[in-house]
């Protein structure tokens, strides 16, 4: 099936490159000119895309304060919007879980791509029958982590995007340590050259720490303890975020439950909360997206305009 819109695409000014070699791509395997328009540039390109006449819809994928600004600017312009913003994922453990199956997968959702998918798993809730056992293999597997240059074939982890990003993560461990929480894995700097932060475990003092509302964007998990499925599943929700969530059970009934009271766009039974496939509709609820949902069938609705045709027999 074949649509006809064209795109102006303005990709994240961290990362030039890989836009450059998308785009390059799909030319070379025969995109007509002009479907696929590159547009590199900072906060005002973008503000001039979404403000442009010939944009006739916006998606958008970034921090929530920006995208509560493209979503006013596109409703005093009157045009379609989707957001997919923040997110401050978690992943909730419960006492059936497979522990060794659950710790690696956790680890996979916080660590992968140094923590920068907003999918990752950012908040731990463990049920406090098996928290300590839980929390014990985490910090194992993150410490074993293999960090350094991502080309290399042994490399688990690689660095942050930037300086800043290192010391926004950097400076977001000092706070949850200042407020309480106890690190049982990272926690202190890297002494090597380059914009490296270590995987971090924290085990949080309660959900009233900074650390429990702020997304860091980076390799930091940070966990509490559950005394039911009922708290922890409250725990999941007490968020201003929606986005993602992965629950770990043996008992089917219980992640059918999940499915009905987690308030996420994208739940994971038994995986990571990080993976996602392109072909299904994909977006959060609260803050973490507006609008119709991205990927599959939700795009192409978005993208097409339809017209409903009455057609009468003439007299």
């Amino acid at each position: 099936m074949t649509y006809g819109n064209t795109v102006v695409w303005k990709p994240s000014s961290l990362v030039p490159l890989l836009a450059y070699r998308l785009a390059k791509a799909l030319v070379e395997a025969g995109l007509p000119d002009g479907v696929l328009n590159l547009v590199y540039g900072e906060a005002e390109a973008g503000s001039a895309i979404v403000g442009h006449p010939g944009v006739d819809a916006v998606s958008f994928t970034g921090s929530t304060d920006v995208g509560r600004a493209v979503i006013a600017r596109c409703g005093e312009l009157g045009k379609p919007v989707q957001t997919e913003m923040g997110g401050k994922n978690a992943s909730v453990v419960l006492a059936d879980a497979d522990l060794g199956h659950a710790a690696e997968q956790v680890c996979l959702g916080a660590f992968r791509s140094t923590g920068q998918k907003c999918t990752a798993t950012s908040r731990l809730i463990v049920a406090s029958q098996v928290a300590d056992e839980l929390l014990e293999r985490v910090a194992e597997r993150a410490a074993r982590l293999v960090v350094g240059d991502p080309l290399s074939p042994e490399v688990e982890m690689g660095p942050l995007v930037s300086s800043a990003a290192r010391e926004r993560v950097s400076a977001g461990v000092r706070l949850a340590v200042g407020e309480g929480a106890k690190p049982l894995a990272g926690a202190s700097p890297l002494e090597r050259e380059g914009w490296f932060v270590p995987p971090t475990v924290l085990d949080l003092p309660g959900t009233g720490v900074d650390f429990w509302r702020t997304e860091l964007f980076g390799p930091v998990v940070g966990a509490v303890r559950a005394s039911s499925t009922e708290e922890a599943f409250g725990l999941a929700n007490l968020s201003d975020h929606g986005l993602s969530a992965a629950v770990f059970t043996r008992d089917l009934g219980v992640a059918l439950s999940a499915v009905e009271r987690l308030e996420v766009g994208v739940l994971h039974v038994n995986s990571e909360s990080a993976g996602t496939f392109p072909y299904v509709p994909f977006g959060g609820a609260k803050q973490s997206g507006f609008g119709p949902k991205e990927q599959g069938r939700a795009a192409r609705e978005f993208y097409t305009r339809t017209v409903t045709v009455y057609l009468g027999a003439p007299a």
